[in-house]
């Protein structure tokens, strides 16, 4: 599994959140070291309470409400993760079922990571552990998640290899041995999408990463990001976010100092 890691913070003994409802354009994994707080997502009725040693996905675009319940202390990760990636994939919407030894093995990872000063790499893998033992041990039946034809993987591996290229998709029809139409058939009924689109998701992926961690122009992004030209891709990243990329950077930094605000940022 790979994830692309947003921002991380550690937050103790936490009595409120400043902010009751949440909604991002990104995965948060929360991880609850003491204390009790619970959450319900929009247009349910169901309470999901998190304690001690509980770890929860938080699904991108799914709204919540938070309160809390008694002092929390709990690592907050927002992330990003391949849509068609199986560990992703058969992850609960909620609380991870998993055995008691293995989630404290990934809660004494997490902690060792969050005291070191180039914790980056060690907090992705601890994140991506916890989606690999969640499959392994959750309990969760893996029928829904089918795995992919070779035809639709080596299309899905060529396209993140090489999607600051220009790809044809005729060209990578044939790459795989199917007709143009026929790739088109095996996209939507594998991974719900078309490969246009799903070439535009890991662009566009890429290009919120850039955005957000480095000083690049947008006519930068858009070269390393595969378009033609900058007005091309802010089209295509307005159609994707509802927003410029611009303003997707100065919300995303705008958003982010509340976060920080209530814990201690790694």
């Amino acid at each position: 599994m790979q994830i692309e890691l947003i921002n991380q913070t550690y937050h103790e003994k936490l009595e409120d959140f400043k902010l009751k409802t949440v909604k991002r354009k990104w995965n948060i994994l929360t991880m609850v070291v003491e204390g009790e707080y619970a959450l319900r997502f929009k247009g349910t009725d169901k309470t999901l309470v998190l304690r001690k040693n509980d770890i929860a996905l938080l699904p991108a675009e799914m709204e919540f409400e938070r309160w809390v319940k008694s002092p929390v202390t709990y690592y907050h990760i927002s992330f990003h993760a391949q849509p068609d990636d199986i560990f992703y994939l058969s992850a609960p919407t909620g609380k991870f079922n998993l055995p008691s030894e293995q989630a404290a093995a990934i809660f004494r990872t997490m902690a060792r990571a969050f005291l070191l000063p180039d914790n980056r790499e060690l907090i992705i893998h601890t994140v991506e552990r916890a989606f690999v033992e969640n499959h392994l041990f959750g309990g969760r039946s893996k029928e829904r998640v089918k795995p992919l034809s070779d035809a639709v993987e080596s299309a899905v591996r060529y396209m993140r290899n090489n999607f600051e290229r220009k790809i044809d998709m005729d060209e990578l029809a044939e790459r795989v041995f199917l007709s143009h139409s026929g790739l088109i058939w095996k996209f939507k009924k594998e991974l719900n999408t078309t490969p246009t689109n799903y070439l535009s998701i890991l662009r566009l992926r890429y290009a919120k990463q850039l955005l957000l961690h480095y000083p690049y122009s947008i006519t930068k992004i858009s070269e390393m990001c595969g378009y033609s030209n900058p007005y091309y891709f802010t089209n295509a990243f307005r159609r994707h976010t509802g927003m410029s990329p611009t303003d997707f950077r100065k919300r995303y930094l705008k958003e982010k100092e509340p976060e920080q605000a209530e814990g201690k940022k790694s």
